[in-house]
């Protein structure tokens, strides 16, 4: 599938992406920029280290997608060297030991389908020739100067052509195709994404706070369809965040920080929905929470 590929070049953009300038955006930079210092590297490293360190392995049957290395910014725009310094570090896993399976279901679904398409097909032909019957005539008054007689044709040709979709339409046929591509994308990637450093994260309106894994300031889950697949999401805060009335949360900032240390982390987590609760099990809430500066 298609998919697998696609994420592999996202985690390839934002290995990128992090590789380059902190707050290099479409904003001036006025007092110009500088090179991390390798203290300053070292600091951004050895949190996202510890970051990479508690996330999952690829459980069995699956493989992490990309290179999977860290990458930290290089320079900064001095505007902003004061400020908490963004950096992040993401992972994407693909399920690959049953796509033989999932190849057989679509496979299934469109013999159904071929099947059923054959069966309407000589209706769906005869269909086809009185619209072509219907074009000629309409065609042969148009050149004779009959207009009226040819837009009287529209009414028959609209007939025929609500006939034909109403064979074509017949059957469950193009639900199964759909249900086969549901099942065979279901709970095929996985991705968790560490954030530090964020301004502010906001979990979706319809979530509801999870228990906190240890370490944890807060934790949410929700529900989406990413396609025709249910994902479910997570995110957990570490560090000390302020809620706010929007139902969003904002770093606390701490002045007296160097800004490359850890002052907040965020996990973002979007999986199959029988799959999150385990994958957040399988992180190392606590070890991850140790890399924050106090």
């Amino acid at each position: 599938m298609q998919s697998g590929k696609f994420l592999a070049i996202m985690v390839c953009a934002v290995a990128a992406t992090t590789a380059t300038s902190i707050a290099r955006v479409d904003a001036p930079c006025d007092k110009g920029y500088r090179d991390a210092t390798p203290a300053e590297l070292g600091t951004m490293m050895a949190v996202l280290q510890a970051a990479k360190k508690a996330l999952p392995p690829a459980p069995a049957g699956w493989v992490i997608l990309g290179d999977d290395q860290i990458s930290v910014p290089s320079n900064i725009c001095r505007d902003y060297e004061v400020a908490p310094w963004n950096y992040h570090f993401n992972r994407s896993y693909q399920r690959v030991d049953d796509q033989e399976a999932r190849n057989k279901v679509i496979a299934d679904a469109a013999a159904i389908s071929a099947a059923a398409l054959e069966q309407k097909q000589p209706r769906l032909d005869a269909v086809m020739a009185r619209m072509e019957k219907l074009s000629q005539a309409q065609m042969a008054l148009v050149q004779k100067g009959d207009y009226a007689g040819a837009e009287a044709i529209n009414v028959k040709m609209a007939k025929a052509e609500e006939d034909y979709k109403k064979i074509l339409d017949e059957g469950d046929s193009a639900q199964q195709m759909a249900s086969a591509v549901e099942k065979a994308s279901r709970d095929m990637e996985m991705r968790i994404f560490v954030r530090v450093n964020t301004n502010s994260e906001t979990p979706d309106s319809s979530a509801r706070s999870l228990p906190l894994p240890p370490g944890a300031r807060a934790a949410y889950r929700w529900s989406t369809i990413r396609g025709d697949v249910s994902e479910d999401h997570a995110l957990i805060l570490l560090g000390q965040w302020q809620p706010t009335a929007e139902g969003s949360w904002k770093r606390v900032r701490h002045p007296n920080v160097t800004p490359t240390a850890a002052q907040v982390i965020s996990i973002s987590i979007a999986a199959d929905p029988n799959r999150l609760a385990p994958t957040i099990g399988s992180i190392d809430v606590k070890n991850m929470a140790t890399a924050i500066a106090n």
